[in-house]
C-alpha cells in the first residue's frame, strides 16, 4: 500500500500524536496525567535507524520526533522488536504484559512507572493501530 506511512517516519510520528492525543481512553488510563510531564525514547531492536523521542506534558504528547535528544535528558526507554510492535498497534498483545515477559524490553526508566500507568501504555501502542502503517522498514 503506497499510502501507508514508514514506521517511526516523520510522517508517521505526525500522525501517531494526532491519534495518540484524541485517546482519551489513554489519559485516563495514567495515574496523574497532570503530573506525566517526561521524555520518552521508543525504538526496534537491532535497528538503531528506528528510534523516536515523545516529549510529554500533562499526559499529552507535545513532539514525536525520529530520535533527537541525548539518552541523559531521557526518562524512560523501550525497545522491541518490529514485530512485537506491531502486534501491540493490532491490539494482538497487550503491551504491559510483554514489558513483564520481557518482550518489550524497559532499556531505562522506573519499572514503577511501568506498572502504575499500564493502562495508558496498553491504549497508547493500540492508538498506532490506527495509523496506516508500512511496517516493511
Amino acid at each position: 500500500m503506497n499510502s501507508d506511512l514508514k514506521f517511526f517516519s516523520q510522517e508517521w510520528c505526525d500522525v501517531a500524536r494526532e491519534v495518540a492525543n484524541a485517546n482519551d481512553e489513554m489519559y485516563r488510563g495514567f495515574k496523574d496525567a497532570a503530573t506525566f510531564s517526561n521524555y520518552m525514547g521508543f525504538g526496534v531492536i537491532g535497528r538503531p535507524d528506528l528510534a523516536v523521542h515523545l516529549e510529554w506534558k500533562a499526559g499529552r504528547i507535545l513532539s514525536w520526533t525520529p530520535a533527537q535528544y541525548e539518552e541523559s535528558e531521557i526518562w524512560a526507554i523501550i525497545n522491541g522488536d518490529l514485530s512485537t510492535w506491531s502486534e501491540c498497534a493490532a491490539g494482538k498483545a497487550v503491551g504491559s504484559k510483554l514489558l513483564m515477559a520481557g518482550k518489550l524490553k524497559l532499556a531505562k526508566g522506573p519499572i514503577t512507572a511501568a506498572i502504575e500507568n499500564a493502562k495508558a501504555f496498553n491504549s497508547f501502542l493500540v492508538s498506532w493501530g490506527q495509523v496506516p502503517t508500512d511496517w516493511t522498514v
